[in-house]
């Protein structure tokens, strides 16, 4: 390969990694909001990306949409799933997996 396409490909590695810390960032506070306002407590205080593709945004423009998974507790003792969907830099969708029923908040 040429210098300038590993270049090119460097920087769109480290865009890669760097878009998606701050996504991560994003759904993680999104994921305490949501634990917060149904007054359940967010277990391991992480998300874990679970599907990665590309989506239109309202706009029709292309962007990586990411999914993720979180797990959350009503008592300490059980667990239970929730998850965010991410569109861009923009949290699309979020619901808890809640024993009475499935919450969505987003």
């Amino acid at each position: 390969m040429t210098p300038i396409l590993l270049i090119l490909l460097a920087g769109l590695i480290l865009w890669y990694i760097n878009d998606s810390l701050k996504c991560r960032e994003t759904v993680l506070r999104a994921a305490r909001r949501a634990c917060e306002q149904m007054q359940v407590q967010l277990l391991d205080q992480s998300v874990a990306r679970t599907r990665l593709g590309f989506s239109r945004t309202g706009s029709g423009s292309l962007a990586l949409r990411r999914e993720y998974h979180f797990d959350f507790s009503l008592d300490g003792g059980d667990r239970h799933a929730g998850h965010v969907v991410c569109l861009g830099q923009r949290v699309v969708g979020l619901s808890l997996d809640h024993p009475q029923g499935r919450v969505v908040l987003g």
